[in-house]
């Protein structure tokens, strides 16, 4: 979530694709590997020097130089090379789009660098099908980090096909809702809710005394969902959003699907999301709640520097996703997902490349502390000296072994467009419970 703010400030100042590289020859040939790239040709960048010897390493980021991803491998990289005499290259891709065309013209070419961001998807599965990822699980039994894995990481990059891990995690993100303790107190809201019921009535106690209950940013098609999709998640995993695509599950046949459309409609319908929701983006939501408009926010670790402050005064308190009544609730509550994972490309995996492997998973957890200000995907003792915010909330997630299921993930893209469309139109009143299920259930046939 901290990405997309950044990115999106920053994609109106800079330019959408740069290339920074560890010393000053690189342009020149990473230049020359674009070139290849776009005609289409087979043509790798040379990484090596006319001995055979490898001489650099090569990474293609999504981002900016603020972006988590990049100040991680920037660090890690530049370390790493310094010691052994090596230069490294991060060519980065601000935009999502292009950067998804640039990974899908060198996935074409079969030009792909050394490391690669790559998310669990369609993209990742074409790297698959010509041999161009490393078993990163594999790779982590061999060097011994794979039981440090928090468990929900390794459920969420685990292979659905065959059970493998291709992909290394950009860090921890876990999301979880926020709320000012003043107004609670002024509502006479004792406990944080735990069920979905108690959700609901915090919010009608702070309505009732004049404060906006729920702080939302309709308009990103996510922030919406993902009211749709906590019930389903706690009570299926994965199952139902993957046979509803599949055309073998429905939101009528779905009690846990069903409640949580009446969920949503309750919510946008009884006042309790601030007025004019539906167009306000996550980040000016973002700047709302923060501002000290609202009590209860969805919002995450990705959002520590700005909660830091309100939560060092008392301020601010959090809690997990909330129980749904009368349902089986699986153990974990908190949604964890590993961010924009890495790839490394099978081609190029040399001696070095599995030495900087070694490297990167001894001084990863380092990186993501003290320079992206995330989660370690390795379950470790956190360091002295972060947000208080990172050690109370770490115990909510430490022992998950349950991936989040991001539905704007695992939709594909016209259905996701069409429910997107629907949830809008129930979040607001314009549809009812029913017509959304009935019009939902028709977007996928077997």
């Amino acid at each position: 979530m901290k990405k997309k703010l950044i990115a999106m400030f920053l994609a109106t100042v800079v330019t959408a694709s740069s290339v920074l590289t560890g010393c000053g020859q690189q342009t020149e040939s990473k230049t020359a590997t674009q070139q290849d790239a776009s005609e289409g040709t087979t043509k790798t960048t040379s990484s090596t020097a006319s001995t055979g010897e490898r001489t650099k390493i090569t990474a293609l980021l999504k981002g900016t130089e603020s972006t988590e991803q990049y100040q991680v491998f920037n660090y890690l990289l530049s370390n790493y090379c310094e010691e052994n005499g090596l230069e490294y290259e991060i060519e980065l891709v601000n935009d999502m789009q292009d950067y998804f065309t640039k990974l899908q013209m060198y996935i074409n070419s079969n030009t792909l660098p050394d490391i690669y961001g790559c998310p669990n998807g369609t993209l990742s599965k074409a790297c698959k099908d010509i041999d161009a990822l490393v078993d990163v699980g594999a790779e982590l039994k061999r060097n011994g980090y794979y039981d440090k894995m928090n468990g929900a990481i390794v459920d969420f990059l685990t292979d659905a096909d065959d059970g493998n891990i291709y992909l290394f995690p950009q860090g921890l993100y876990c999301e979880y809702f926020m709320y000012r303790t003043d107004i609670f107190e002024e509502a006479g809201i004792t406990e944080a809710p735990a069920t979905w019921g108690e959700f609901e009535a915090a919010c009608q106690k702070i309505a009732d005394i004049g404060e906006i209950p729920l702080v939302v940013g309709g308009s990103d098609a996510w922030q919406l969902m993902r009211y749709l999709s906590f019930s389903p998640w706690r009570i299926t995993g994965p199952d139902f959003i993957t046979n509803y695509q599949a055309g073998s599950d429905k939101f009528s046949s779905n009690d846990s699907a069903k409640y949580a459309v009446n969920l949503l409609h309750d919510l946008g319908t009884k006042g309790y999301f601030e007025p004019g929701f539906a167009s306000v983006d996550y980040t000016s939501a973002c700047n709302l709640f923060f501002g000290g408009t609202g009590a209860i926010f969805y919002s995450g670790s990705g959002q520590i520097g700005l909660a830091n402050e309100m939560y060092k005064e008392g301020k601010l308190g959090f809690f997990p996703v909330p129980d749904t009544e009368g349902m089986e609730n699986m153990p974990t509550n908190v949604p964890i997902h590993a961010g924009f994972a890495e790839a490394f490309n099978k081609a190029t995996y040399d001696d070095t490349m599995q030495n900087f492997f070694d490297y990167m998973c001894e001084n990863f957890s380092d990186a993501c502390y003290t320079q992206a200000q995330i989660f370690s995907p390795f379950n470790e003792d956190l360091p002295e000296g972060l947000s208080q915010l990172y050690y109370d909330t770490q115990p909510m997630f430490s022992a998950a072994e349950t991936a989040w299921t991001s539905w704007d993930d695992k939709l594909d893209s016209e259905v996701l467009t069409k429910i997107v469309d629907e949830q809008q139109k129930l979040a607001q009143g314009i549809i009812t419970p029913d017509e959304f299920i009935s019009n939902c259930d028709t977007f996928v046939t077997k």
